[in-house]
Order: structure tokens, then sequence, then C-alpha cells
């Protein structure tokens, strides 16, 4: 094994200071800073359909407003015939989430297949997209998505069986399959957000928030390094009986419950101080990029409660283990795991991770098949969350983390360990530290 070790704070944490904790925008959007090359992100979840259930399942649909930002055109092209030069391939897939926070602990509930873009509206909103500049209508049209312009799949679009499954899609460039690969449905969640009834229904989840997410992948995105900040997410709330969902609203006037261009793992820390969240870059042509969020509470004065989210933001080299090491040979005890499953025909297995705890070692594992062994074996693929949990009779001091790369390359993992500061972020001082940030 070679690892690298991680050298990216978490921003969240500045956010939080800044009053992203309860919707907001992005740094660069607030402030107008520049980015260079087109640069879609997702400005507002529009809406969401519910479509009633079957079999213990719900099934749902996430609309999705997305803005580029950058200062230059986004590909939108998915016909044989778009000028330019551009390819059927080169157009926006989007990617719908549901997450949930129960007790403390974070987790992913539902997914999505993906829409393919088929046609850009260009809509001009210089509130909602980029500050200060108005829609700039593109050379090819609707091909393509110009620079300050807005484009809204509501969620009757993005929920439109069939869809294109997520297997055939390498998000770290955008390179897919297209036209995708139509395996049918007959179930009214099939290809959409697929969601058990357990996971939504009030009377099992009291106390339990929600938040819905949409994410982009485009070509020239990716290749502009601009793929980092593509997910948006928005608070969620549960109808008894129905289990609609329904948004948080835009109120009152100026406030914006979207909560752009950050995935919905920042909904974790915005709603907690105590948690920490960890940026985990893989080097490569295009960054690959892990999100790994951690709360750590004293049980009592000898034992501590781990809980970990780990998010895959457009990693195609995705992660088949994980791993927490301690200085010393602790006790661990407790471990356990949460994945959310493929469904509606994707060929990955959906077989738990199985945390394994050695005594005398003071480690704790939980893993999958090698890529060699099985490449579809249940990988921590893009755009979904993985979540961990254990006691450990040590202090997060002494933590070391381990993510292992699922597909060969270089490095095969990535070692890190989580910046510890006196106040635990409860009180938000950044003032310690922000002067050590990269």
């Amino acid at each position: 094994m070679t690892p690298i070790r991680a050298r990216y704070l978490s921003v969240v944490l500045v956010a939080a200071a800044v009053g992203f904790a309860a919707g907001g925008t992005s740094a660069a959007l607030a402030q107008g800073l520049p980015t260079t090359g087109p640069d879609v992100t997702v400005v507002d979840i529009y809406d969401i359909d519910s479509y009633g259930g079957a079999n213990g399942f719900h099934g749902y649909a996430v609309g999705t407003t997305s803005c580029n930002i950058g200062d230059d055109e986004l590909n939108w092209c998915n016909t044989g015939s778009c000028g330019g030069g551009l390819s059927s391939k080169q157009h926006p897939v989007i990617a719908q989430n549901l997450y949930r926070l129960k007790a403390g602990r974070f987790e992913q509930i539902g997914m999505s297949w993906l829409k393919h873009g088929f046609f850009a509206t260009n809509k001009g909103n210089a509130q909602t997209c980029k500050v200060g500049t108005s829609c700039i209508t593109p050379p090819l049209g609707f091909q393509q998505l110009g620079i300050g312009c807005t484009d809204t799949y509501w969620a009757g679009l993005n929920g439109d069986q069939p869809l294109g499954p997520r297997s055939e899609v390498n998000a770290t460039t955008s390179n897919f399959i297209f036209p995708y690969t139509n395996v049918g449905f007959s179930q009214v969640y099939d290809q959409r957000v697929k969601v058990a009834d357990a996971d939504v229904d009030p009377a099992q989840n009291a106390g339990a928030l929600y938040w819905v997410e949409g994410q982009y992948v485009s070509d020239n995105d990716a290749a502009a390094g601009n793929g980092l900040n593509n997910a948006s997410y928005r608070k969620a709330t549960v109808s008894p009986g129905t289990f609609a969902l329904n948004m948080e609203p835009d109120n009152p006037p100026g406030y914006f419950a979207t909560v752009r261009e950050h995935s919905a793992i920042h909904a974790w820390p915005a709603i907690d101080p105590a948690v920490e969240l960890f940026y985990v870059d893989v080097p490569g042509a295009v960054i690959e990029r892990f999100e790994v969020a951690r709360k750590v509470t004293a049980v009592d004065g000898d034992t501590w409660h781990y809980e970990y989210a780990i998010h895959n933001v457009n990693s195609d080299r995705s992660a088949r283990a994980f791993s927490v090491d301690f200085a010393d040979p602790t006790p661990i005890s407790a471990a356990g795991f949460h994945d959310i499953d493929s469904h509606s025909g994707e060929p990955y297995s959906t077989a738990d991770w199985t945390p394994v705890a050695t005594p005398g070692t003071g480690t704790v594992s939980w893993s999958t098949s090698t890529f060699a062994s099985d490449p579809n074996a249940n990988a921590l693929r893009w755009a979904t969350l993985y979540s961990f949990w254990f006691d450990a009779d040590a202090p997060p001091s002494t933590a070391v983390q381990t993510i292992e790369l699922f597909k060969p390359g270089s490095p095969t993992a990535v070692t890190f360990t989580f910046p510890l500061f006196s106040d635990g972020f409860q009180s938000h001082n950044l003032t310690a530290w922000s002067a050590a940030v990269p």
C-alpha cells in the first residue's frame, strides 16, 4: 500500500462561522469571485415530486435549477447534430439523493439514477445565478448553458422514467455511455429516489431531519477542475400518512433555503457544531474528493462514541475500505455500518461492509471486495455516502483514519488525522487556526 496523507482542512467550519448554518450560498457566489472555465452548480432545489409507494418503498424526484457561474459556456448536447464539434455525450447528468439525521447519526437513505440533460433554456436571474452578471446567450443556443444563465429541470423531468444508470458514468471526467442502457421499469420507485418506508415514516423517525440533494456532472466543467461544487442541498420534511416530501420554503424574502455548492453532508456540522468535516483529496489530472464528517462523544471518563459519515463527491476510483487506528491497543466495541443500496438493475453488489475490531490491535476496519476480485463489489461510489460507528476506550486525539481506494491507481490509500482544537469547535472561535488554513 502506498498511502498519501490528506492536506486539506474542511471549509465548512469557516462557512458555519459566516452564516451558512441554515440556508445560504457559497463564498465564491456570495462574493462574486471568478472561476475559470465553465462551472455548473445547483442554485436551487426547485421542487419535489412524490410518486407513492409499493412493496415497502416510496419513489421521489428532486427538481434542480442549474447555473453556469464560470466564464465559458457549458456543453449541453445530447443529439448527433450539435454544432461546434460537440458530440451527443457532452451534456450534464443529474443525480438526486436523500439524507437523514436521526439520533446523532447522518445517513443516506435514498438515491436515484441519472437524468441526462437534453436542452438548456438559458434563463437569466442575476439574483440567483452569477452575482452581477446577466445571462449571456451562448453561441450554440440551447446546446450550451451560457455564462450567468440558468436552466430548470423540474422534478417531473428529473423523475421521468426511464433514467440512466450511474454505473455508466465516470464522475471524475464525466465520460459516459450514451445512449444510456434502458433496462426498463415496473414500479413507481424504479430508477427514482427509492426510499424504504421505514426510513421516512414519521411514526418511526421521531426527531429526524431530512435533506434532499441534487448534483450535476458535466464534461467541460470537470475538465476545467470545477467539478467539486456541483451539488447543493435543501431541507425537507415528511408528511404523515402519505410520506410525501416537502421542501423548506424560501421564507422570509431574501432567504434561500437551498444551500448552494455544498453537498448535503455539510448539513450535519451546520446543525451540530460538535461535528468536524474534512476534505480528503486524491491527486490526479482531476482532483477526486471524499468528504469525511466525524462526531466524537464522551460516554464516560474512559469511553468515547465515534460517528463517521464518508461522502464520495466525484471519485471514479471509489473506496473499498475504511479504518481507524489508535496509538494504543484500546478496546473497541459496538461497531456498525450503514450504506445505501444500488437498485433498479444496477450491477453492483449490496453486501454490507463487515466491521472488524481485532482485540489487542487498537484498530477497527470495514471493507468490501477488491476490484480485482469483483469489479461490481459494493464500493463507495460517487454521489453516495456510507456511515460508520463504534465505541473506543481512547480519545480522538490518537485516531488515524485511512480510506483505501477501490480501482487501481496511485495512491492506493489516503491516511489522515482530523485537526483538533481546544474547544472542540463548539465555540466556532476560529482565531487560533485560521492563519494555518492552506
